[in-house]
Formats: C-alpha cells, sequence, structure tokens
C-alpha cells in the first residue's frame, strides 16, 4: 500500500517536494538516496514533466477538459520496483509522486509512479480509487476496457470519438486459489450516456501470469 505524508512534512512542501519513509523502518530509503531523490524531483524539468503527464492523463483518460495540477503532496521510494509499460522492471531508483489535481470536479490526489530510464523520467499515474494492479497489469486492463466499453457505448448510441473515460476503481474482494491470490474490482467507466460499473476479474495462472476477465 502507498502511504500519504505526515501532516508535519504537508506543512514542508513549501520548500519543495518531501520524500516520506514507507511505514516500516526496515523499508525506509538512505540517506543519501532521499537527499540524490530530493533534488532531482524539485529541478524544473521534472516538474514540468509531471505537470504535462497528469494533465494529459486526466483529460485522455478521467475526461477533464480543464486538470490543473496545484500541488504536490510528497514523494516516497518503493522498496520492491514494479514494472511498467514500456520498460519493465526498472533498473534505477522507482518512487510514487503524489500530486493534487483541480479543474476536474472536487480536487483530488493522484499517485503517479515513475522511475529514471536511460536518462529520462518514466511516469505512470495510477488509477483513482483501490485497485490492486501494478503499473503494467493496470495499462493491460485498462486497454482491455476501453476497447470493449467502446463497442457497447457505441452500440448505445455514442458516437466513436465520443467521451470514454475510466474515471475511478474500487477493490471489491479476493480468494486464495491453487496458482495464488484471485480478486474482483469494479472500474466505473464513462460515456456520452451517462456512468456505469465494470466488474473486472484478476486471475492467476501457473506461469505467475495474471489473467483478466470482464464480467
Amino acid at each position: 500500500m502507498i502511504g500519504f505524508c505526515s501532516k508535519t512534512a504537508l506543512l514542508a512542501l513549501a520548500a519543495g517536494v518531501v520524500l516520506c519513509s514507507a511505514h516500516s523502518a526496515n523499508s525506509a530509503p538512505s540517506t543519501k538516496e532521499q537527499r540524490n531523490l530530493k533534488t532531482y524531483l524539485n529541478s524544473p524539468s521534472y516538474v514540468n514533466k509531471l505537470r504535462f503527464v497528469v494533465a494529459r492523463y486526466e483529460a485522455s483518460v478521467n475526461g477533464c477538459k480543464t486538470p490543473k495540477v496545484a500541488g504536490r503532496t510528497g514523494a516516497k521510494l518503493l522498496k520492491t520496483r514494479v514494472a511498467m509499460p514500456g520498460i519493465g522492471v526498472p533498473k534505477s531508483t522507482q518512487w510514487i509522486d503524489i500530486v493534487r489535481v483541480e479543474g476536474c470536479g472536487k480536487p483530488f490526489r493522484r499517485k503517479v509512479i515513475a522511475a529514471q530510464h536511460k536518462g529520462q523520467a518514466v511516469m505512470f499515474p495510477y488509477l483513482k480509487g483501490s485497485t490492486r494492479t501494478t503499473p503494467k497489469l493496470q495499462f493491460e486492463t485498462m486497454k482491455l476496457v476501453l476497447r470493449t466499453e467502446r463497442k457497447r457505448s457505441t452500440k448505445a448510441g455514442c458516437k466513436k470519438k465520443s467521451l470514454l473515460a475510466i474515471s475511478n476503481s474500487k477493490y471489491v474482494a479476493s480468494a486464495k486459489v491453487e496458482n495464488g491470490t484471485m480478486w474482483r474490482e469494479s472500474w466505473t467507466v464513462k460515456n456520452c450516456k451517462g456512468k456505469r460499473k465494470v466488474g473486472v476479474l484478476f486471475a492467476p495462472g501457473k506461469d505467475g501470469k495474471i489473467t483478466v476477465s470482464l464480467e
């Protein structure tokens, strides 16, 4: 689970991004690693790219026409690196950046997982809500959901280029199975007719891969 900064850390944000340590002392990053990453995360090039990536995500995935990144509420190094779309598991430092988004209704926080890859910052915004998917699994699931829901919305009378967005996710339940843990989530999809819940089932296979099916 991703933890948010304490109130003390949030008050220090006026001077820049604060790195929040993990809940467990065993997973806390070193002082040097925190210092180096803090300097990088406060650089203009990184901040500008973060704003651009989040704004584009809100427009294309969340369906918001006037997104604004209004602030940041901290960052945290990841103890265990996870696979990201296009690059797999990064070899360098990986972290979570948390931004405040306005202009899309009630202000909210958006988590962004990021890593340095071949000299560039690679970023992947997380869906709002309680999804348990990794970035790579989430990306593949989003493509499946959007492709399926586009067909459904077109049949319902929506134009092919009309709004289609995923606005939220909710973890529902899980159960132990032969190859691991199977779990179910509910994703909220928006189209020209309104919103609807899409059930998503994640099942582990013998090869360790997760099979995704829509209910």
